[in-house]
């Protein structure tokens, strides 16, 4: 398949795309693949999506989104979704062209990195990451169990009467910049603006959080939901950014927000939540772990 040319995915590949990822992780994906359709046409510049097209048609595919801010993370990077080839035409080169292809892409755009998660006993995804230079990234990924239950104690004290959790709304986008400002000393409207759109209209069920304070928004939590993302086929949870506004600190706003997030995604029937922190995140950490959190069987990965 050294002669399969790759080109970006259009919407004319869609069926074709559909039946290649069933032939390759054995259950259909239409709904994911759709709203990854969807999110592109609507935000063309924040993904990447293409495809190797062989003599019999398409032989592989690639989906992949700008990102910045995820996971307190500053620089600019390019996330890869997913990726598939055709079991007739695997072992070609296709899913090594395909990610010279997007790191290509990624550079030219000004991204400094790519980025994906793969479960460990992912053999064969992971030898391709090998070969192509991902290397494991200092994240670690947390995931916990989504059921309701008694949730531990925290370090923060509870408010009384308890705050008020509700679900995020498009006019909250200039409380949660204000906030996040305050808590890391940026303007990171482009990168929150984006996360609005995925949480109010990507995200295959709306579960974003904010908690006010006499009327004001003082803490928010960006999460989203999905069904097909690094390859899953269980509809997964992930908590992408969590602020409190260092002034509301130690009144259990975030204790308060990710109980509630829990309680939402049990209801919801969602299996898992999950997040990602780095090494220096130690209070965070610590915080994660007293909610249940522990070390997922998926791993982080980077190239530069």
């Amino acid at each position: 398949m050294s002669d399969a040319k790759i080109r970006p995915l259009t919407g004319g590949d869609f069926e074709a795309v559909v039946a290649l990822d069933a032939r390759v992780g054995g259950q259909a994906r239409r709904g994911y693949f759709e709203r990854r359709l969807a999110a592109a046409l609507r935000r063309p510049k924040g993904h990447l999506q293409l495809a190797a097209e062989g003599p019999k048609g398409l032989a592989g595919f690639l989906l992949a989104r700008r990102a910045e801010g995820e996971f307190g993370g500053r620089e600019p990077a390019v996330v890869l979704e997913t990726i598939g080839v055709d079991p007739g035409a695997q072992r070609g080169g296709i899913g090594r062209r395909l990610l010279a292809e997007l790191a290509e892409l990624a550079a030219r755009g000004g991204a400094k990195a790519l980025r994906t998660q793969a479960d460990w006993r992912e053999h064969a995804l992971l030898r391709l990451l090998d070969r192509t230079g991902f290397k494991l990234a200092p994240r670690q990924i947390l995931e916990r169990a989504v059921h309701r239950m008694p949730l531990p104690a925290t370090d923060e004290e509870i408010e009384t009467p308890p705050p008020l959790v509700r679900q995020l709304r498009a006019g909250d986008f200039d409380w949660v910049v204000r906030v996040d400002q305050r808590i890391t000393g940026l303007n990171r409207a482009g990168y929150l603006q984006r996360k609005f759109e995925e949480a109010l209209q990507e995200s295959a069920i709306a579960v974003s959080q904010v908690v006010e304070d006499d009327g004001f928004v003082v803490a928010f939590g960006m999460a989203r939901v999905d069904l097909g993302d690094f390859g899953r086929l269980q509809a997964t949870a992930s908590l992408d950014t969590i602020g409190v506004d260092p002034g509301f600190t130690g009144k259990g706003y975030a204790r308060a927000l990710l109980t509630q997030l829990i309680e939402n995604l049990a209801a919801l029937h969602v299996e898992r939540l999950e997040t990602e922190v780095g090494p220096e995140d130690g209070k965070l950490r610590r915080f994660l772990h007293a909610f249940g959190f522990r070390p997922a069987q998926r791993l982080a990965f980077e190239k530069t």
